[in-house]
C-alpha cells in the first residue's frame, strides 16, 4: 500500500540507476492521510491492517464483511483514531460491494476464495473505482480477472499491488509482470512474488505452531489456540469460512 502511494517503484529506480528527479516522483507520489480506506472482508487479518491503518490518520475506514464486526471492535478502532488524531467514528460498515470500490481511494482484498468470489473483481467492479485509485491484494490472485486489472493499470484508472497470483509461479507473459501506468515502467505496480509468509520469523512461528499442535494431541489435552482450530466434530469451528448450517 504504502509502496504504491508513496511511489517508491520510480525512487528507487532512480536511486539505483543515477537518476535523481525528485519532481517525477512527486507526480504520482501521495499520503494515505485523509485518504477512504477499504478492506474486503474484515476477518482476522483484515481487522489487524484496520488497526495498523489508523496511525496513518485516514478519513474514513470502510469495510465489506458478510457480518458486522463486534461493537467492541468497532469502538476500539475510532477510540485510537480520537486519541492519536482527534477524529472518531471513521469506521463504517458498508454492505454492497459495488458502493464500497466506488467511495474509496485505496482498497484492500482480504477475503477467501472460493466459488463465489472467484473472479470477483473484473472489468465492470474496477470501473466503480475512482480514477487514480488504489488496488492491494494479498489474498488471492483468482479473486481478479487479470486482464481487466492489467488494463485498468495499464490506462492509469488504478495501481495494483500485492504477492498473489492468479497461477503461481506466475507464467513469464502474465501480464501483471509488465503493466504499469502511462507515466512509465515503474509507476503503478507493486506485484511481488508470493514471499509475505515466507520469511525467517514466519517459518519459525510455523513450525513452533506445529510443534504445539501435534504436542497437544499426542498429549491427549487437546488445548489449541482458537485460530489453529477449523473444523471440530465435521463443523466449522471458525467463522471465518461463514456461517453455515451444521447438516
Amino acid at each position: 500500500m504504502l509502496i504504491l502511494l508513496r511511489n517508491y517503484g520510480e525512487g528507487h529506480h532512480q536511486a539505483v540507476s543515477g537518476g535523481w528527479d525528485i519532481a517525477a516522483v512527486a507526480k504520482d507520489e501521495f499520503d494515505l492521510e485523509d485518504k477512504v480506506i477499504a478492506t474486503v472482508g474484515a476477518g482476522r487479518i483484515g481487522y489487524r491492517i484496520l488497526e495498523r491503518l489508523v496511525a496513518f490518520n485516514p478519513k474514513k475506514l470502510l469495510y465489506y464483511d458478510y457480518q458486522a464486526l463486534p461493537d467492541a471492535a468497532v469502538k476500539k478502532l475510532n477510540d485510537a483514531s480520537k486519541l492519536f488524531n482527534d477524529v472518531d467514528d471513521i469506521v463504517e460498515r458498508v454492505e454492497d460491494l459495488e458502493d464500497l470500490f466506488s467511495k474509496a481511494d485505496v482498497i484492500t482484498l482480504n477475503c477467501p476464495l472460493y466459488e463465489q468470489s472467484k473472479g470477483m473483481v473484473n472489468k465492470s467492479l474496477i470501473s466503480r473505482m475512482k480514477k487514480g485509485s488504489y488496488l492491494i491484494n494479498t489474498a488471492r490472485g483468482a479473486l481478479t480477472v487479470p486482464e481487466d486489472v492489467a488494463d485498468a493499470v495499464n490506462s492509469g484508472h488504478i495501481a495494483y499491488g500485492g504477492d498473489v497470483w492468479p497461477v503461481q509461479p506466475a507464467p513469464k507473459d502474465m501480464p501483471w509482470r509488465t503493466m504499469h501506468n502511462p507515466y512509465g515502467e515503474a509507476y503503478g505496480n507493486a506485484m511481488t512474488v508470493h514471499v509475505s509468509g515466507t520469511s525467517l520469523d514466519a517459518q519459525a512461528r510455523y513450525a513452533n505452531g506445529v510443534k504445539q499442535i501435534l504436542t497437544e494431541y499426542f498429549n491427549k489435552t487437546y488445548k489449541y489456540r482458537p485460530q489453529d482450530v477449523i473444523v471440530i466434530d465435521g463443523d466449522y469451528a471458525t467463522k471465518a469460512y461463514g456461517n453455515r448450517e451444521k447438516k
